[in-house]
Formats: structure tokens, sequence, C-alpha cells
């Protein structure tokens, strides 16, 4: 019964015991060494990834997360034993346009100081800053959700050659075996800040079944918010919900449940901007159908416009650190909250430019 509950999660109760086990590996990492509500954050790890690959210089950032590269092979070897893995896209301006809305989704998440899922884990751990996050989020879902009903939408996808979509995942397995024998061609993590880690073999089983199981769950929490908002399916919710319970009920047994907005480690308190912020991200991720860690999964099981949103987040993550877009402890950066406006002007003008005739 579990077998079939792993491999075809479609029942609610299915999708809430996949929500719950999320949650459980995202604390039990986070308990392991990795930076406080980051047990599971893709935006955080496209950064540190960056840093790992020289794209920006920040050593504290710095670190080739083994979470991340796991989240890709889990998902392209559960899309493949499932058939899943067909390689498709929109060609042309629909790469373009996906590229640089993962870009904008990730700048908005450095705003906020997370992704959706970390912002889950932050309200998990008592962060009242992001509760505020996650109130942006779902708002931002929610308006995005009135373009769609309006029409809006890309051209049907079409067949690409096999070979491109293995990119992503040859890439990841590289990467991950270059670390794994000790290789000095990536950054070192530093000290403090997003460079502290669970132990390397540990994250990467981890990160394998975060992969292979948002893959055969299709879990997102924009999506689930989209979908209850949307079509009044509550399905997908399960899992959100049963993530953030079991989260809390974890940080509430381990001590590590902190109600506070001044005191949430490593988030501002600029709650208007992390507001704002995330709801740009949730605008954003409606728009080009996935949300940071979505986006991964769908790259690594042939969605070639997936796997330009994350070139786009990658190059994202880079720009955030070099011109110091990402917020701090300190507060919201004046290049942050451009970026955020900037977020917001691109995804309106997608969203009126993308609607389909009538």
């Amino acid at each position: 019964m579990i077998r079939k509950w792993f491999l075809y999660p479609e029942s609610p109760g299915a999708l809430a015991l996949l929500g719950g086990l999320f949650a459980a590996v995202a604390v039990g990492l986070t308990a392991l060494g990795n930076p406080a509500s980051s047990g599971l954050c893709a935006s955080c790890f496209l950064v540190n990834v960056a840093g790992a690959l020289h794209l920006h210089p920040r050593a504290t950032q710095s670190y080739l997360r083994p979470e991340l590269l796991g989240i890709v092979l889990g998902a392209f070897f559960a899309a493949f034993s499932s058939r899943e893995f067909r390689v498709r896209g929109g060609g042309g301006s629909s790469g373009v346009l996906h590229f640089v809305g993962g870009a904008f989704i990730l700048l908005g998440c450095e705003v906020f100081i997370g992704c959706p899922i970390k912002a889950l884990l932050r309200t998990a751990g008592g962060g009242g800053a992001g509760l505020v996050g996650l109130l942006g989020l779902a708002g931002g879902v929610a308006f995005a959700t009135l373009f769609l009903r309006d029409g809006y939408g890309f051209r049907p996808k079409a067949a690409v050659p096999e070979a491109a979509g293995l990119i992503l995942p040859g890439a990841a397995f590289l990467l991950l075996l270059a670390v794994s024998m000790g290789s000095d061609l990536f950054a070192a993590a530093g000290f403090g800040g997003g460079a502290h880690h669970a132990p390397f073999a540990v994250s990467a089983a981890a990160g394998i079944f975060f992969g292979a199981a948002g893959q055969r769950s299709r879990f997102c929490v924009t999506g689930s918010i989209k979908s209850a908002v949307l079509a009044r399916d509550f399905r997908e919710g399960a899992g959100t919900v049963t993530f953030l319970v079991v989260a809390l009920l974890l940080n509430v047994l381990l001590g590590s449940f902190l109600p506070s907005v001044a005191l949430e480690p490593g988030a501002h308190t600029d709650l208007y901007w992390a507001f704002l912020a995330m709801a740009m991200a949730g605008f954003g991720a409606i728009l080009i159908a996935g949300c940071p860690f979505r986006q991964l999964v769908l790259a690594a099981s042939g969605d070639m416009d997936a796997a330009a949103a994350v070139a786009g987040m990658l190059l994202a993550a880079s720009l955030s650190v070099a011109f110091n877009i990402g917020s701090s402890p300190a507060g919201v950066t004046d290049a942050g909250k451009i970026a955020v406006l900037a977020g917001w002007v691109f995804f309106l003008a997608l969203g009126i430019g993308c609607r389909k005739a009538a």
C-alpha cells in the first residue's frame, strides 16, 4: 500500500503523507547542520551553488548543495522510471520569457529570504515575517488566477530532441560525483550563513528523496494554492498543510519553535517588502508554471521551458549577491526594492501580453 501511495499519490491521504515526510526530512536537515529554516529552500540552494561555481564571491553563501543536485537526479530517475520523462518546450520566445521570469522569481525570494517552501518552514518555526511572506505568496497566486481565467497561456509545447533534456541531470550527476571525490574546482564553503550544512551523504540522499517525491506528487506550494482558488480542488493543499503542521510540531518538540518577528533567525522585519516580494514571486510562479522547487523538478523531467527558468534563476542568484539585491537581517536594500518592482512590471506585462484571443 505504501509503495502504491508513493508511486501514484493522487488521494489527499497520500499527498498528505508525502507532505509530512517532506517536512520531517527538511526539519531533520536543519537539526543536522543546515541554516535555520533551510532544510529545503530551492532559492537559497541556488545561491549557494552559484557561489560554489564561482558565479559570486561571497564565501558565506557558497556551497555546492548536494540537496539541489539530488533534487534534479531524484526527479529525473522518478520521471524516467515512470515513463514520464518527455523532452518538450515552447521554443523561441517561450524559453526567453521563462528565463527572465525565473530570474525575477529568484530575486523576489532573495528579497524575502527564502522560497515558498522556506516560507512554510519559517512560519512553522514561529517567524512572524515568514507568515507575512506566506500571506503575500497566497495573495500573488490568487491575483494570478485572474489572468488564468481571462485566457492566459503559452502556446502548446512541442517535442525537442531527447539529448537536450539530459543536460541538466547529466550536469547534476557530474557535479555530485566531482564533489564526492573531493574536487577542488569549487569554491570552498565559508563559515556562517548559508555555508552551514548537514553531512554530505545525508543531504544528497535527502535531495534525491525530495526530487523523486516531488516528481511523483507534483508538490508545489504555489500550485496547491492555485488549485484551491481556481478549481476548489484541495487535494494538493493536503500536502502543503500537512507539511506546515508536521514542521510546526517537530519544531516544538525540538525546542526550535520561537514565536517572533524581530528574533526570527536570518530574517528581516521589513514586512511590507516581505509581503510584496513573495506576492511577486507567487504571481510569477503561476504564470511560468512553478515555484523554484517545481521548476527544478520539471526541468529534470524534460521540460525545456523549466530548464530555461532554472538557468535564469542561477543567473539571478549570482546577480543577487553581486549587486546586493538579496536582503539580510539588516533589512531590504534599495536594489532589492527595485528588483521587486521590476518583477511586478515584467509579470504584469507577461500576464497581459499572453492572453489568448477569445
